[in-house]
């Protein structure tokens, strides 16, 4: 019989055989070149030409398609496959174990009653959040497809074999079995760490069927300074800003004590170090990869606006830089907005709270002799406030991501970034909605847990600024709590349980859906959850912690008292709600002065405007109810020592130099009613116009107390 084999065949295998057998290797090629793949023989796949080929001489290549699966795609249903088993096994083991808990009062489940049980929708976690910290309910549901289009499965059709037909559905391709499975399948498409972790896409989005291909990024530890390396450390700020890098860390410096910890604004130690690797100018080599220019901490956005909000804490001994940062800010900081609006990373999206509040300020302080005291509420940060909420929404940041932790999709790490950029993103809305009398634009329909209190978080010491100032006394503010643990997760935790409680208080009492009854009945429920919480706070002795933010977050929840029970305070039935707002607003005012002696309040988050606000109209309704009876009270010296505040506030925000003559204004209208009132030129701030406007005055005391019950004409009657 004739060999089957050409003797081109036989030469390079007798060639093989006669290696040593140590030294025979096996190279087994992915790909095979055309010529091999029509002689149906073993191909080593060597670029330009085969050793087959190149033995026989023939030409070697590469062009017919390979009709076979990629790896990728392989991996890719597998996956899918893996993720519908893995849903399937823990929708019986649940529905399991909750048919052997009602066994002992009820019938076995029948088929159709398993298969219903299974389909389980997640409960809503808003409704007992101050309870306790939410649970994760990871009862997810079967496909649409297996579920009747009427109400239930039929009686006559089997659990097991409703369960057999899953891989014989008519939609084949696994992305578009994830569209048909609905919003409780993997609707996300994962990007790099340092980018978010998840951007979320919709059942009705075309990105959804996109490519789940993980694009990996570089770790941090790769990109360590080495020789004749260098920091560039104004890369991102404005060229033609003329600032050194001492005063540029001296103003880093004051942000990290008394801004960034409130609401966890920024999360300066890492901000800090990814500012070093995002802006490094490294030498030339072919083993580096050159930096990211945004990580989860930083991006250039934010390095503007930190450092805008640090020049402002330092403005009186800087106050000319300040000027020539504002005239340039919007136009350098507005080009980057919109390079970051292409691709939201968790550093952007905190960028995007900071530069709603850099635009109010810089707007204010550059158009000053433009506006009138009534034309305080300008939307431009406002507005722009809304672009971390839509950031919100695009990065999936208001859903439980703790399936995707337990499935290895995701990191803790990454699930807790992204948590702490959803709260403190929730935080802020919410703060400026009870400041601005509106009602929050980031609906409550999140899944999202509480932010976990972190103790390594807690543990980092909170440290005065190091640079000392000329112009304050003491020249080092904070110096004497320095050293103490910051408490920042713990303080951050409970912010965020605080927040629920104001939505409530919002929607509740200051709507008009709710009749007046019923928001009486309510305002006592939500002043019991304010209690429970104030007595669960662990930090609610300030003398034991006097940081700032934890200051401020005690005056935030006296402020919140005075939102529940302002609309009653006038009540002529019921003391109660006078009593305990003149209890909350010298709270407040016991705080003001902690605050002063320990730190100084021009250095403090302007969101203390609306506590030295709220807390300074109490005192002056007090005081014209005192008149009404004929009873001496300290109400007016503690409403005077408010506007001192306020004064000293004014130093740093715009804003509360506003605040000052508003609350000047409503003092003199009280106690002169006259419609020829004029103020004194010495008690007004000389940054701003004087101003004798009815319709001022009442649209600013609406802003702070926006409810039917109470309108300006109350003062102006009380007092007359």
């Amino acid at each position: 019989m004739p060999s089957k084999h050409r003797a081109s065949d036989s030469e390079e295998s007798s060639s093989r055989s006669a290696l040593p057998p140590s030294k025979r290797r096996v190279r087994h090629a992915s790909r095979a070149c055309d010529e091999c793949r029509r002689r149906k023989i073993r191909c080593d796949g060597m670029v330009p030409q085969c050793t087959i080929c190149k033995n026989r001489g023939s030409s070697c290549e590469y062009k017919d398609e390979d009709r076979r699966k990629t790896n990728l795609e392989h991996i890719e249903d597998i996956n899918a496959r893996m993720d519908r088993f893995e849903k399937l096994v823990e929708n019986l083991l649940a529905a399991t174990t909750a048919s052997k808990s009602m066994a002992a009062t009820t019938q076995p489940l029948s088929d159709a009653g398993l298969i219903e049980s299974i389909i389980q929708t997640r409960p809503n976690e808003s409704s007992s959040r101050m309870a306790e910290l939410p649970v994760n309910h990871a009862g997810d549901r079967l496909p649409t497809a297996l579920r009747s289009k009427n109400t239930t499965p039929s009686s006559t059709t089997s659990a097991k074999q409703m369960l057999h037909n899953i891989d014989t559905l008519p939609v084949t391709s696994s992305r578009l079995r994830k569209v048909e499975g609905g919003p409780d399948y993997e609707l996300f498409q994962r990007v790099g760490k340092a980018d978010a972790a998840l951007v979320q896409h919709g059942p009705t989005s075309l990105w959804t069927c996109a490519s789940s291909h993980l694009q990996q990024t570089e770790a941090s530890s790769t990109h360590e300074l080495r020789m004749g390396d260098w920091i560039d450390w104004s890369r991102n700020l404005p060229s033609s800003l003329n600032i050194s890098k001492a005063i540029h860390d001296q103003a880093l410096d004051y942000f990290a004590a008394f801004y960034a910890p409130w609401c966890l604004s920024v999360d300066m130690p890492a901000f800090l170090v990814d500012l070093n690797i995002c802006n490094m100018t490294q030498v030339s080599g072919r083993d580096r990869q050159s930096p990211p220019s945004r990580t989860a901490h930083y991006s250039p956005l934010l390095h503007c606006c930190v450092l805008y909000l640090g020049l402002r804490l330092i403005k009186q001994e800087h106050p000319a830089l300040v000027r020539s940062y504002e005239s340039i800010f919007m136009r350098h900081c507005s080009a980057l907005l919109f390079e970051e609006c292409d691709h939201t990373a968790l550093s952007s999206l905190r960028a995007y709270n900071l530069f709603s509040n850099c635009a109010h300020f810089v707007r204010l302080s550059t158009c000053e002799n433009q506006f009138n005291l009534g034309d305080r509420q300008h939307a431009t940060g406002y507005l722009y406030s809304g672009m971390a909420i839509a950031g919100v929404h695009a990065l999936g940041l208001n859903l439980n991501c703790e399936n995707y932790v337990r499935r290895g999709q995701m990191t803790p790490d990454e699930r807790n970034l992204r948590e702490y950029a959803f709260w403190t993103t929730y935080l802020q809305d919410t703060i400026r909605a009870l400041a601005a009398g509106r009602q929050p634009i980031l609906v409550e329909t999140s899944n999202a847990p509480f932010p976990q209190i972190d103790s390594i978080l807690d543990d980092v010491l909170w440290s005065s600024p190091t640079v000392p100032l000329s112009s304050v006394t003491p020249p080092s503010p904070g110096l004497s709590v320095s050293g103490l643990r910051s408490m920042r997760s713990t303080a951050f935790h409970w912010m965020a349980r605080l927040a629920i409680i104001s939505r409530s208080v919002l929607e509740t009492l200051y709507s008009s859906s709710n009749g007046e009854s019923t928001k009486e009945e309510s305002a006592w429920d939500l002043l019991q959850q304010l209690e429970t919480w104030h007595d669960r706070f662990p930090l609610a002795h300030p003398d034991m912690n006097p940081l700032p933010h934890v200051l401020l977050l005690l005056m935030t929840y006296h402020l919140v008292v005075i939102f529940i029970l302002r609309p009653f305070y006038r009540s002529t039935s019921n003391p109660i709600p006078a009593q305990k707002c003149q209890q909350a607003a010298q709270s407040i005012l016991y705080l003001l002065d902690l605050f002063e002696s320990v730190h100084g309040l021009r250095f403090c988050h302007h969101n203390l405007i609306n506590a030295i606000f709220g807390a300074a109209t109490i005192f002056l309704l007090g005081n014209i109810k005192s008149k009404d009876i004929d009873l001496s009270s300290s109400d007016l010296l503690n409403f005077n020592r408010c506007v001192d505040h306020m004064s000293r506030l004014s130093l740093t925000w715009t804003e509360a130099a506003m605040s000052h003559d508003i609350l000047v204004a409503l003092q003199a209208e009280c106690e002169q009613p006259s419609d020829e009132l004029l103020l004194d030129q010495n008690d007004l701030n000389p940054s701003f116009p004087p101003f004798n406007s009815f319709n001022d005055m009442q649209d600013i005391w609406g802003l702070m107390f926006p409810d039917q019950a109470f309108q300006w004409h109350d003062l102006s009657e009380s007092s007359m």
